[in-house]
C-alpha cells in the first residue's frame, strides 16, 4: 500500500530558491520586515502609517532592531481594533499593513518561475518516483504565495507524468474549499493580457493543497478601497479566486458599471487566528488535522513552528497524539533548533534531520 505523505511548508521552502538574493527580493520574513520594507519603498505612505500608529500608542520605533518584527506589530495593532478608544486609528493602521504585507509578498514572488530545478518540484517529483500516488499526497502550507500552484502546474506538463497530470494539478479542486464558497473562478480582466492558470475539471483524488493562512489569489469584493473592519473579517463573506498567475493585491474589478476593490483573503499573523478565519479556511484547518492524522510520512520543510503561533503548534500536536508509532518526521532547516522544536512539541519516536533540501534529496 502506498504511504501517504504530509509536507508542511513554511516560508522557508519559498526562500529556498532565492537565498542568494538580496533581502528586498526575497519573500518578507518576521524579524526585518519593516527596514526592509522602508528601504525597498522609500516613500511608502503605508511604511509611515504604521510607524506612527505605533510610536504614538506605544512609543516604539518599529524601525529599531529590537522591534523589527511583523507579528510583533501585527500582534499590537490588532486588538487595538477590538478598543473603543483606539479602533479608528488602529483600522487604518492595520489596513496599512496588511495591503504592506501583501504587496511585499506578491512583488517578491510573482517573478520566481517554476523551473525542474526549484526544491519543491524535486521533493514531489522523488515522491512521485517512489511510487506514491497523487492523492496520497497532501501539501499543508502556511504561505500565501502561489509558488506550490506554480510548481504543481509545471510538474504536471512534463512528459513523464501526462498521464497523471489531472491529478497532480486540478484547479481550483485542490484547494479542498467547499462547493458553494467560491462566488467565480475569474481569469485577467477584459483586454489583459496576463499568465493564467489552467483550469480543469475537478478530481476528487487529485493532490490537495491545504492554504491554513489563505491565499493571494483567493478574494472577496467591496465598494471601497478602505472596507471597515466587519467587512474585511466577516467569516462568511463571499470569495473568489483568479487564475492570475501574478498577483496585483489592489486588483480592482469592473462589475454591472460599477468598479469593486478586492481584498486578499490571506489571514494576518495574529495570535488569535480564529477570529479572523474565513469560514472556508476553518474548514481547511480541520481537513489538514485529518490528513496529518492519516500521514505516514511527514516532511516538514522551511517552517519552525514560531512559540507564538499557538493556533499551529496546537494542530500539530494533537494530530500526532492519533498518529500511528510507525509514522515518520523529516525535518529540512538550515537551524538544528528547528528539529528541536519538533521533539519537545511532537516527541515523535522517529525525526530525522537534514538541514538542506539537497540532504533530503541525496
Amino acid at each position: 500500500m502506498a504511504r501517504k505523505t504530509v509536507l508542511l511548508l513554511g516560508a522557508g521552502a519559498s526562500i529556498a530558491d532565492v537565498a542568494t538574493k538580496p533581502m528586498k527580493s526575497r519573500p518578507p520574513l518576521d524579524r526585518g520586515f519593516f527596514s526592509t520594507a522602508s528601504a525597498t519603498l522609500p516613500s511608502d505612505g503605508r511604511v509611515r502609517t504604521v510607524r506612527k500608529y505605533v510610536a504614538d500608542a506605544y512609543g516604539i520605533d518599529i524601525l529599531a532592531v529590537q522591534h523589527d518584527s511583523l507579528e510583533g506589530v501585527m500582534g499590537r495593532i490588532y486588538p487595538d481594533l477590538f478598543n473603543d478608544l483606539l479602533r479608528v486609528h488602529a483600522l487604518t493602521a492595520f489596513r496599512a499593513l496588511l495591503q504592506l504585507f501583501t504587496d511585499r509578498l506578491a512583488t517578491t514572488t510573482n517573478g520566481i518561475r517554476a523551473t525542474q530545478k526549484r526544491l519543491l518540484y524535486r521533493i514531489l517529483s522523488q515522491l512521485l518516483s517512489d511510487g506514491c500516488r497523487p492523492g496520497d499526497i497532501t501539501i499543508v502550507t502556511f504561505n500565501q504565495d502561489l509558488q506550490v500552484e506554480k510548481i504543481l502546474e509545471h510538474l504536471s506538463e512534463t512528459k513523464r507524468w501526462e498521464a497523471i497530470a489531472p491529478l497532480l494539478f486540478s484547479f481550483p479542486e485542490l484547494y479542498s474549499v467547499a462547493a458553494g464558497t467560491w462566488e467565480g473562478v475569474t481569469g485577467p480582466m477584459p483586454g489583459e493580457n496576463a499568465e493564467v492558470f489552467t483550469r480543469t475539471d475537478a478530481e476528487r483524488n487529485c493532490l490537495r493543497v491545504l492554504k491554513l493562512h489563505g491565499s493571494l489569489n483567493w478574494y472577496s469584493t467591496h465598494t471601497s478601497t478602505t472596507p471597515s473592519r466587519s467587512a474585511m473579517f466577516r467569516a462568511d463573506r463571499r470569495l473568489s479566486v483568479t487564475r492570475r498567475r501574478t498577483i496585483a493585491p489592489d486588483m480592482a474589478l469592473s462589475r454591472e458599471s460599477r468598479k469593486v476593490y478586492t481584498l486578499p483573503v490571506v489571514v494576518p499573523p495574529v495570535t488569535h487566528k480564529s477570529s479572523v478565519q474565513h469560514n472556508a479556511v476553518a474548514r481547511i484547518w480541520t481537513l489538514a488535522k485529518r490528513r496529518l492524522i492519516e500521514a505516514d510520512d511527514l516532511v516538514v520543510f522551511g517552517y519552525s513552528c514560531p512559540p507564538l503561533d499557538f493556533e499551529s503548534a496546537n494542530l500539530l500536536a494533537r494530530a500526532q497524539r492519533q498518529r500511528s508509532d510507525s509514522s515518520t518526521i523529516s525535518v529540512i532547516d538550515p537551524a538544528g533548533s528547528v528539529a528541536t522544536r519538533y521533539i519537545d512539541l511532537l516527541a515523535p519516536k522517529r525525526l530525522r534531520y537534514y538541514a538542506t533540501a539537497h540532504d533530503f534529496l541525496r
